[in-house]
């Protein structure tokens, strides 16, 4: 894992985001959700979208095609994101685990579901737990993750921006906050808010 300064990375909005992704449409078949264990501003390269604590989204790459370092066995035809946060976070035992002094912040986490809504239109992948995963879920199916050795455990629990910050299931919480925003998006578009 190689520390990219956030210069030599692409800001985007979501708008060029969903530029980018059109590309990528029926070639990327899956979306892994990590957090980089380090400082916020942080980027690192095995991730293809970076996301910072003030919900800033950058690329460390333009092709998503790019097989890069993210999730154990599972870097072909997936992109990996990653919050900039949870710097020294320890798991315990889930909903005591402790995020560090850098943990995922509300507009972090909103962000990471935008962004997710914006791939699942783009790329024409429907959000669930089988095309979005957490690093913690990827990682229990294939034993190294929370229910066995815990070697990887992002996102396994986040804080709930709609539920004063108490930690619920990670990836359930993002995919429903992302499929949130992609229905309100949808309704928007048809005139229907």
């Amino acid at each position: 894992m190689a520390y990219v300064p956030l210069e030599n990375c692409y800001r985007v909005t979501l708008e060029e985001l969903r530029d980018i992704a059109a590309d990528f449409h029926g070639i990327i078949h899956h979306v892994y959700a990590h957090w980089t264990a380090g400082h916020y501003s942080q980027a690192y390269d095995d991730y293809h979208i970076c996301i910072d604590h003030d919900g800033s989204v950058y690329l460390t790459t333009e092709d998503f095609t790019d097989i890069l370092a993210h999730t154990w066995h599972r870097n072909t035809g997936a992109i990996g994101i990653a919050l900039m946060c949870a710097y020294r976070a320890e798991a315990r035992n889930g909903y005591n685990a402790w995020l560090g002094p850098e943990p995922p912040t509300d507009i972090q986490i909103t962000a990471l579901a935008q962004v997710t809504a914006v791939l699942s239109e783009e790329l024409g992948l429907e959000i669930n737990d089988d095309n979005y995963m957490t690093h913690a879920e990827a990682a229990d199916v294939d034993d190294y993750g929370p229910s066995s050795t815990c070697e990887r455990w992002d996102l396994w629990y986040l804080p709930d921006p709609n539920n004063g910050g108490q930690l619920v299931d990670g990836g359930q919480l993002w995919r429903g906050m992302a499929l949130w925003y992609l229905n309100q998006w949808r309704q928007r578009r048809e005139g229907n808010v």
